[in-house]
């Protein structure tokens, strides 16, 4: 599959996925302030997971763990797919990842924090899923990957909420 034949199936997974959460929980609607908030808090998350790569003043900071950002990373997914399903337009094309790809090695120019920060910026336009996207490339993973762990993690979602989360 093509990358953005992969992120259409996301999309369908997570639409599901939600509709399934909104029932649970008796919710109708999400707006645009929720969802940047649940992003900020799992941007946070994924800065948190890679502390050690940051956190000078501790002696006893924990090594970062791979998987553990991976999976922090597409927790972000998550609500980037969400996000795109409730209020994008579709930019989430190969070049649209590109695009964001370039602006996101510019960003990082002003620090790691500067550039999640832009994902929330990016509510205002259709960029938040292109940008996450583009982030997950910048470190390291693949189309494929990203994929493959959102598929995993999905799964893991479900029993999380047939189970009362």
């Amino acid at each position: 599959m093509t990358s953005t034949e992969l992120i259409k199936d996301m999309l369908e997974r997570q639409k599901a996925y939600d509709a399934e959460v909104f029932k649970k929980h008796n919710v109708d609607y999400v707006s645009k302030a929720q969802l940047e908030s649940a992003l900020f808090d799992e941007l946070g998350e994924l800065m948190h997971a890679q502390k050690s790569d940051w956190c000078w003043w501790k002696f006893t900071q924990e090594p970062k763990d791979p998987a553990k950002v991976f999976e922090e990373y597409i927790d972000v997914v998550h609500f980037a797919l969400m996000y795109e399903i409730k209020f994008g337009s579709g930019c989430y094309q190969y070049e649209d990842i590109k695009w964001n790809y370039n602006k996101l090695k510019t960003d990082l120019g002003f620090g790691q924090a500067y550039a999640f920060s832009c994902v929330i910026s990016l509510t205002r336009d259709d960029n938040v899923l292109a940008y996450v996207i583009a982030l997950g490339l910048h470190l390291g993973y693949s189309f494929g990957e990203i994929y493959n762990e959102y598929i995993r993690k999905n799964e893991i979602n479900k029993e999380r909420l047939a189970k009362g989360y």
